[in-house]
């Protein structure tokens, strides 16, 4: 599934997920915590996870270092455009990372 089709179905499906906009590009948040975007520029879907996961991505050969300012993100890891059909297992593991790491906002 592509990004566009996850944006249009996956905000009606899970509690907290909205489509919004990073960088001029349209991006998945939780809670207004960033999740996944496309990044036409690699043509490849970023997503935010673990640092640990990040390093297994690239090292097993499925994700590539995000470094668009040529500093390294910890969390984030670009998934090229051929795993595509995917796209929706990284965006669904990317929510529940978003999920843990996001704090309450205090009333």
């Amino acid at each position: 599934m592509n990004f566009d089709d996850i944006c249009d179905n996956f905000p009606h499906d899970h509690d907290g997920i909205e489509v919004s906009t990073m960088m001029g590009t349209k991006c998945l948040r939780y809670k207004g915590g960033f999740m996944s975007m496309m990044f036409d520029k690699a043509d490849a879907l970023i997503i935010k996870v673990s640092p640990a996961r990040v390093d297994e991505l690239i090292e097993n050969g499925q994700g590539l270092e995000f470094n668009y300012t040529t500093k390294r993100f910890k969390e984030w890891v670009m998934i090229p455009s051929e795993d595509e059909d995917d796209y929706e297992g990284y965006v669904l593991e990317s929510m529940e990372y978003v999920k843990l790491i996001t704090k309450p906002k205090k009333k």
